[in-house]
């Protein structure tokens, strides 16, 4: 299973390592993540774009370091209208076996979420 949820973690990353460009309409989106009260140490925060988006953007994308993220440092940023956010948290004591440290839940962190990047940080409590 972890396996499988770095593998999505890579491809992703490769699918999206480009950025966001000029012409395409998204904004760079940055916040802070935690959960149960504690900043989440090290992950990556998605936002896949939802059904009912009118616009149908690509997925955005960031790395959470230290509890906070910012797709214009590491990712993709999204386009104004709802997205469904999913959060993968990691403990950040890494090893050969786990390179971002443990998972800290085994509950899916998903919600969904209406987004209007206009620069202000987003702040995203998970319990």
């Amino acid at each position: 299973m972890f396996m499988k949820r770095i593998s999505l973690m890579l491809f992703v990353v490769a699918l999206f390592v480009s950025g966001c460009g000029a012409g395409d309409g998204l904004k760079d989106i940055s916040g802070t993540v935690s959960l149960k009260g504690k900043a989440v140490p090290k992950g990556m925060i998605l936002f896949a774009t939802a059904p009912d988006h009118p616009s149908k953007p690509v997925q955005g994308y960031a790395f959470i370091e230290e509890g906070k993220f910012d797709s214009k440092a590491k990712g993709r940023g999204v386009a104004k209208g709802p997205y469904l956010v999913r959060v993968e948290a990691y403990d950040g004591k890494s090893s050969s076996e786990f390179p971002y440290g443990r998972q800290l839940s085994n509950q899916s962190l998903e919600a969904k979420l209406a987004i209007s990047p206009d620069g202000s940080p987003l702040a995203i409590s998970l319990k």
